[in-house]
């Protein structure tokens, strides 16, 4: 038989086919285990939906459901436009910024204080307290007793003025929980909403708020334009001071230099006249001069610089002669000069510099560039004439000035004088504007509004229920939530073995799911005689794959099936891995039950027998009649009759009677199947082991936790290397089906229970 094609059932795969090697590490959680703990769990989400049920129901009994009423406001800023653009009124617009500050101001004390006090909300049972009867709160009857503990020792509680004070205070707190203030999709819009038990109540308070909110910012503009209207009358009087002041100078100086004429006069338009010539002059002369230094260094540069042929070049590169160029005689003579040195060059090259034409070429050469120095300097002499004259006229201008104002001293004091008077007095008449325009609005001129209501709150029709609706939600979900994560987080504190999987990762072992069955006509430890194309036959093929491959490979007979701790299932694993092996092969298999502190194998498959380990101990040769033999299965079984419990049966397991008659059986059989008592709960393993070939260890699906499998693994290390497989007992038929049919897996009518 190939071990490789029945050594796992379909239920024992993983979702990606793999296997894992063992370590003591936590299996991973997939989604396949988060749904299957919420399938064995399914209580608890149960009881969360119902518990959240229950507390939304009573929210929504319990907790009032409000009226919600809205007004919005539209921050107007076209008006204050307009005004300042026909020169009506200038006041500053809202921006952006400020627009979203006057969410802030509506829910401000300066305007909820007023809307308190207005509508009488201090008394307002609604926004101070419940009612006494029945539902009073504590610090009610604290404060009652308070005020009667004061009164019987004559002290005051408190003056009423601070009892209405906390009254309205805790009013305006109660207002503005309940007030909403939000800006529209457009930026300019705001809207107010509110909401109370009562719908007319709603709709009053906030129409009550827009309306107070506009009346403030109307009584805040009033009162800064009174304040700006005080500072300005008072600027007006110092004004007026000072420009009288600046007169009073400027008629004394005049007096005091014999200027009599009045500003407007004709000396000032005289005066006028000089300095705008007198400017020009200035300007001109300073032309003049500049051009005049230029052709004064230009000529002495060309003077210094120029020899040879290379005078013209240099006297072109001068840049300060540039102006002249203009000049159609020295362009002449220029243009001359040139030919003549080209030609004086040709004819040096071909006869040399002491040849009769070299010598007159060079004397034509010299006379032109004379000629053309004698030409500069007339130019620069008329610049030179036109500077003298502009400086002469500027003089005679500066001399006209003085001698008409009485020198340079006295004009630059009286150009002072005039100009602080005719600031202070254009100043003056500035501020006398605005306080005119300051003045009109204070005295009930244009009333300039920046904000209007532009739909006013009414009665809603209906409750807000979204509150009520999220509450239940919430509640719905959060208790739903908390029974999902009980569920799941008992899976994960658990930590049970309930997966191939997880059972190979902690054991390093091939893993076997064998499901929960029940016996229908023959006892529970025969089911494979009885189903033999159940799921649960199957996967015990995969065990006996197992165990025959070691057979084949090593020779091994004599089976232990062993457990971690009582009540796995390894009784029933033993009996029917016995009863198939027979089925199977017809091989003869010996059933020995070992353990000698319960017995139960005995007590299932040889109930009426009065002898059997304990005697085939003290005689191993009266082995074949001190078995029992199963009609139904034909398994040889040895069971266990002792009338008690004996303190030495480890001693027993380990003799070397247990070997005697384990060699007697090994002759007789060909598999012995053993069933040791459990690992935790005695050494029995750990003596019998030495006689055993190889072992199948039984788990609990859902029972056996991860850490009783590593440390029965760490106690009975000595036994690892010789386990052929791991079987998982008892697994819910349901879980297995619904992993299988989550990974793909579909059995079909392979099995038939």
């Amino acid at each position: 038989m190939d071990a490789r094609t029945n050594d796992l059932p379909p239920a024992a795969e993983f979702a990606d086919g793999s296997h894992s090697a063992g370590s003591g590490a936590r299996p991973s959680i997939g989604v396949t285990d988060i749904f299957e703990a919420l399938r064995r769990g399914w209580r608890f989400p149960l009881y969360g939906l119902l518990v959240g049920l229950a507390l939304a129901t009573i929210a929504f009994v319990y907790i009032p459901t409000p009226y919600k009423s809205s007004a919005r406001i539209l921050v107007d800023r076209s008006v204050n436009r307009y005004l300042q653009t026909n020169r009506i009124a200038d006041q500053p617009t809202f921006d952006e910024g400020e627009i979203g500050s006057q969410v802030y101001v509506l829910s401000s004390d300066s305007v909820i204080l007023p809307v308190v006090r207005a509508l009488g909300l201090a008394h307002d049972k609604e926004f101070v307290g419940l009612p006494k009867m029945g539902g009073a709160r504590i610090s009610d009857y604290l404060e009652d007793l308070k005020r009667l503990i004061f009164k019987s020792v004559g002290a005051n509680a408190g003056e009423p003025n601070d009892i209405e004070a906390a009254l309205e205070r805790v009013a305006a707190e109660s207002l503005v929980k309940r007030l909403t203030v939000t800006r529209e999709d457009v930026a300019n819009v705001i809207n107010v909403a509110f909401e109370s038990n009562d719908k007319f109540k709603a709709a009053m308070i906030a129409n009550a708020i827009a309306d107070n909110y506009i009346a403030t910012s109307m009584d805040a503009k009033l009162q800064s334009t009174r304040v700006a209207s005080h500072w300005l009358q008072e600027r007006l009087v110092e004004l007026k001071k000072q420009v009288a002041d600046a007169d009073k100078a400027l008629e004394e100086f005049r007096t005091a230099n014999n200027l009599k004429a009045g500003a407007g006069g004709p000396n000032a338009e005289l005066r006028a006249s000089l300095n705008a010539q007198l400017t020009s002059a200035q300007i001109a002369t300073a032309e003049a001069k500049s051009r005049l230094d230029r052709i004064r260094r230009g000529s002495l540069d060309e003077v210094t610089s120029i020899s040879g042929t290379d005078a013209l070049n240099n006297t072109a590169r001068s840049g300060v002669i540039n102006f002249a160029l203009n000049n159609s005689d020295l362009v002449r003579l220029r243009s001359q000069y040139r030919e003549a040195t080209a030609k004086l060059a040709e004819v040096t090259a071909r006869v040399g510099t002491q040849h009769e034409i070299a010598i007159k070429t060079q004397r034509q050469a010299d006379d032109l560039k004379s000629a053309i120095q004698a030409e500069e300097r007339r130019i620069a002499d008329a610049y030179a004439n036109e500077y003298q004259v502009a400086a002469a006229r500027e003089a005679e201008l500066a001399a006209s000035v003085a001698r008409l104002f009485g020198g340079s001293d006295a004009t630059n004091e009286l150009r002072e004088l005039e100009s602080t008077a005719e600031t202070l007095r254009n100043l003056y008449n500035n501020t006398l504007q605005k306080f005119k325009e300051t003045n009109t609005i204070e005295t009930g001129g244009i009333p300039i509004q920046s904000a209007r209501v532009i739909s006013r709150a009414a009665p809603p029709l209906s409750k807000n229920s979204k509150k009520a609706l999220a509450v239940m939600a919430g509640s719905l979900f959060f208790c739903l939530f908390l029974g999902t994560g009980a569920a799941i987080g008992r899976e994960w504190v658990a930590d049970v073995l309930r997966t191939p999987r997880a059972v190979e990762q902690v054991t390093g072992k091939k893993c076997v799911v064998l499901p929960m069955v029940e016996a229908k006509s023959g006892p529970i430890e025969e089911y494979v005689l009885e189903a033999p194309y159940s799921r649960f036959t199957e996967a015990l093929r995969g065990i006996k794959a197992l165990v025959d491959a070691n057979r084949i490979v090593h020779g091994a007979k004599v089976i232990g099936v062993v457990s971690s701790v009582p009540g796995e299932g390894k009784t029933t694993v033993g009996a029917n891995l016995a009863s198939l092996v027979v089925a199977a092969t017809g091989a003869r298999t010996l059933l020995i039950d070992s353990d000698f502190h319960v017995r139960k194998l005995s007590a299932a498959m040889a109930p009426e027998a009065r002898e059997g380990l304990l005697e085939a101990l003290q005689n191993p040769t009266r082995l074949p009649w001190l078995v029992s033999k199963r009609q139904h299965s034909n398994v040889h079984v040895l069971p266990c009759v002792s009338p008690a419990r004996i303190p030495n049966s480890a001693e027993l397991l380990g003799s070397p009677e247990m070997a005697q008659l384990l060699a007697v059986a090994r002759k007789s059989y060909d598999c012995i199947i053993v069933e040791i008592a459990p690992i935790m709960s005695v050494v029995d393993v750990k003596m019998i082991e030495r006689f055993v070939d190889q072992f199948v260890f039984v788990l609990e699906w859902g029972g056996t936790k991860r850490d009783v499998v590593l440390d029965a693994l760490s106690d009975a290390e000595i036994i690892d290397d010789r386990i052929a497989g791991v079987v998982l007992n008892k697994a819910d038929p349901v879980a297995l089906r619904h992993a299988e049919a989550f990974n793909g897996i579909r059995p079909g009518n392979y099995y038939q229970d």
